[in-house]
């Protein structure tokens, strides 16, 4: 073996253990030009907030404020048909819990180090695998209503990722 051979064997090793890094540096420009949320999904996010926020939560399972977007989005008769209108809500419950996942997620970022920062990356971009991986699984899984099976999966996993981010970010909300 050359030393040619040898120099260019190495820097390809170094080459392939860069990429999945470079990548990881990149993601969060990703997260900052993210799609704006729908146009209610603030309110929506609004009102799940205001429910983690609400004494009578304290000691139930906090992914019931979500049914709260589901209630308001029945009551308001969002969609065409009967299927159509709970996939959509289901998809509009999914948005708000982004907004709080998303806003939670850029407040923890601006209070740590480099590497917090980078572990705080790397979690969401491993939270983003298992989510189209989970819910691609329960697409197949689910054959009589495929769409509806992986929006409530997503709604689901981006709930528990907004809980998550929002003990992290506010501790004393833990006991919410």
């Amino acid at each position: 073996m050359n030393a040619a051979h040898l120099m260019a064997n190495r820097w390809s090793r170094r080459l392939a253990a860069a990429v999945p890094l470079l990548a990881l540096c990149l993601l969060p420009q990703g997260l900052a030009c993210a799609a704006p949320p729908a146009a209610g999904a603030e309110a929506d996010a609004a009102l799940i907030e205001a429910c983690l926020g609400d004494p009578s939560m304290r000691g139930r399972d906090p992914h019931e404020c979500g049914d709260r977007v589901l209630q308001a989005c029945g009551a308001t008769g969002s969609g065409g048909g009967a299927a159509s209108a709970v996939l959509s809500c289901e998809k509009r419950r999914e948005e708000a819990w982004n907004v709080i996942a998303r806003q939670t997620y850029h407040a923890l970022e601006s209070r740590l180090d480099d590497a917090g920062r980078h572990l705080l990356r790397a979690s969401q971009a491993q939270f983003e695998l298992d989510l189209r991986d989970l819910c691609a699984l329960a697409r197949v899984l689910v054959a009589s209503d495929a769409e509806l099976a992986a929006a409530s999966c997503a709604s689901d996993l981006v709930a528990s990722r907004a809980l998550s981010l929002r003990r992290l970010a506010k501790p004393d909300a833990a006991a919410h």
